[in-house]
């Protein structure tokens, strides 16, 4: 078991883990000139529309480090392989039925404003089932968990929870984003878990 990892390993982890996601997300998000459009589903239509949530949505992007910075040093590799792994399959899903969906005009005013529209020109219309935001969260939640850590875990769990609300309160992803997102994950983390578990076939 590693014990110790220096801030330099860990940085080299997060880069290529998430520059991995970043890759294929950005090469799969341009293909196509259009994709199927997902219609919302009743808790969609509950989850009313705001502009304001992008901050929360905008969280994401301190709480993927956290999840290489913070963890126990023996949970950084796996977590680099589950988000290679979650944007392996992410992006064989988009590439094979790509979707999106009617969004929300209204970006709000000011700051609010300037925030979603550089997040609009930056991201993808389509790319939408399953939803990288979630499996990323989920993932980085997994490896912040500590033992008897119970005040920092529940930190970490309404962080990641308020991320995930905020995907669908933003309109960036449906319910059914959100359910495949956590599908990707789970499959992520149990695949990681069974080949690190097994020797002949233990990551390095």
């Amino acid at each position: 078991m590693i014990t110790s990892m220096s801030v330099w390993q860990r940085v080299g982890h997060l880069l290529l883990g998430w520059g991995c996601v970043g890759f294929v997300y950005s090469l799969t998000g341009h293909i196509y000139s259009s994709a199927h459009i997902i219609s919302p589903t009743v808790i969609d239509d509950v989850i009313g529309y705001s502009p304001n949530s992008v901050w929360l949505y905008l969280s994401f992007f301190l709480f993927i480090p956290c999840g290489y910075l913070m963890s126990n040093a023996d949970k950084v590799k796996p977590l680099m392989w589950q988000m290679i792994l979650c944007a392996v399959l992410s992006g064989t899903v988009y590439l094979i039925y790509p979707t999106t969906a009617e969004f929300p005009q209204n970006i709000g005013s000011g700051l609010t404003q300037q925030a979603l529209a550089g997040l609009l020109q930056v991201d993808t219309s389509q790319n939408m089932l399953p939803s990288l935001h979630v499996s990323l969260t989920l993932i980085s939640l997994v490896a912040l968990w500590r033992q008897g850590k119970l005040a920092l875990n529940l930190l970490w769990v309404c962080w990641a929870l308020v991320i995930i609300f905020s995907v669908l309160m933003l309109k960036r992803h449906l319910f059914i984003d959100v359910v495949g997102g956590m599908m990707c994950a789970w499959i992520a983390i149990t695949v990681v878990h069974i080949l690190s578990d097994n020797p002949s076939r233990r990551m390095q």
